[in-house]
């Protein structure tokens, strides 16, 4: 049985700060290292046999004590990156909707086609994520761990929800929101995706936090 265990970075200083990131390359903080450290400790009980992760730092990092913890290579893949925010990266988003008002208003609408100025489609996220799940699901190891970024996890989990749909919508599901940390973990059985945990935060020293919020 394929299981994949979807790990989101761990905190940045942009993320304190409540500034958009998007594929700006921001390393993890103390607390996002220690939240790594944290989130190894836990996942190394699992016969996680290949990592993949993001090829950006704060992704890479994430990966890393895991890594280490278990013998094995993180495989960067760049089709696992933070979907692009064009010029609202490293902004706060009440600066971007005071400076671009309409720009903003057309993004939060959902518009599957849709970037701001140098950013990327929502339809564009869902094709990469879509070729990478794909191939997890082809290859040989059953137990993957993929470390990623929050909105890469809306769309990979949108994935599993609408698989086997012959004519899926265009849009991410919004319902899944995803913590620095979080582990959510995901079975392929029978043709089918079972979600195990969703958004987990029980193995951080920090208050728990609802498996799905």
């Amino acid at each position: 049985m394929k299981t994949l265990y979807f790990v989101r970075h761990g905190e940045t200083g942009h993320n304190a700060a409540g500034l958009t990131m998007g594929q700006m390359d921001v390393p993890l903080n103390a607390k996002g290292e220690a939240q790594a450290a944290q989130t190894a400790a836990w996942l190394r009980r699992h016969p996680i046999s290949r990592i993949v992760s993001s090829d950006l730092g704060r992704a890479m990092a994430t990966a890393a004590p895991l890594a280490s913890a278990l013998g094995l290579a993180v495989v960067p893949e760049p089709r696992l990156r933070e979907l692009s925010f064009g010029i609202f990266e490293g902004r706060a988003i009440a600066d971007c909707e005071r400076e671009n008002p309409e720009i903003v208003a057309r993004w939060r609408s959902g518009d599957f086609d849709f970037a701001p100025p140098g950013g990327e489609t929502r339809r564009s996220l869902m094709v990469r994520t879509r070729s990478v799940l794909a191939e997890l699901l082809a290859s040989e190891e059953e137990h993957i761990a993929v470390f990623t970024h929050g909105g890469t996890l809306n769309a990979l989990h949108t994935h599993l929800v609408e698989d086997g749909n012959p004519a899926p919508r265009d849009h991410i599901h919004r319902v899944f929101r995803f913590h620095n940390a979080s582990v959510s973990m995901a079975a392929h059985a029978g043709d089918q995706w079972r979600f195990l945990v969703v958004n987990s935060t029980f193995h951080l020293d920090e208050e728990p936090r609802q498996l799905l919020h």
